[in-house]
């Protein structure tokens, strides 16, 4: 499982919590197994200093002896984790400070832009093994932009099959107002033609508005779940 924009640890310590819970906190498995699931189950980087250690700590205080990496995933850091049967990640929105391009020598579909949403999708795309899974957070725009946008969702539309655009109410991620999804996609087996057709589950729409008040809980996505059934 791998998140190249880590933060805290978010992510990868709930899909520990999720295996654990499934294993007996791992006793189910075979002591090979849950070697690997405590010591290289997981990776990631961070790129704040200060993050990335709250990150370390978290991961410890987990009972994860994974090591997640302090660097940039959009430079050849990004190159050197590998690729993941699974990616969770919410990744940064806006442009890197200066204009800054990516510096990785795989990058072709966002190497000139400093957009760093497009950016981390593409290495989305590049870091999932043929079959594996990606979930992760994007705004609104990053599906509709031009140039490079198109130039990337078409690119991801034919390696990946993008099946399942989670459309979160307004204001769950960073300030109100801003509009994201979480995009679910499986990478192909093949580079060619892999998505079929995108179902789009609204949960902005006829929806309550939440906030500090009104916290979004695990128990308003069991309609999605319900309705995404069983098959991942």
């Amino acid at each position: 499982v791998q998140d190249p924009a880590a933060g805290t640890g978010g992510f990868l310590v709930a899909a520990d919590r999720y295996i654990k819970d499934k294993t007996d906190d791992l006793y189910k498995l075979k002591e090979s197994a849950a070697f690997f699931q405590r010591h290289s189950a997981f990776v990631g980087i961070e790129l704040v200093p200060e993050t990335h250690r709250l990150c370390l700590m978290n991961l410890m205080l987990h009972g994860i002896e994974s090591m997640v990496d302090s660097g940039d995933t959009l430079s050849p850091d990004g190159e050197r984790i590998g690729k993941a049967e699974v990616i969770l990640t919410n990744p940064p929105f806006g442009s890197k400070k200066g204009g800054g391009r990516p510096t990785r020598s795989d990058f072709s579909v966002t190497a000139e832009t400093s957009n760093k949403q497009l950016a981390f999708v593409e290495h989305i795309v590049r870091a999932l093994k043929p079959g594996a899974r990606a979930a992760f957070v994007v705004p609104d725009n990053v599906l509709f932009e031009d140039n490079a946008g198109r130039r990337l969702r078409t690119w991801m539309m034919e390696l990946c099959n993008v099946h399942t655009l989670l459309r979160l109410p307004t204001g769950i991620f960073y300030s109100q107002g801003v509009k994201t999804n979480v995009l679910f996609l499986t990478r192909g087996k093949t580079d060619k033609a892999n998505t079929k057709g995108v179902w789009v589950y609204d949960m902005r729409a006829n929806m309550d508005t939440f906030g500090k008040t009104k916290p979004l809980t695990v128990a308003d996505f069991q309609p999605l779940e319900k309705a995404f059934g069983n098959d991942p």
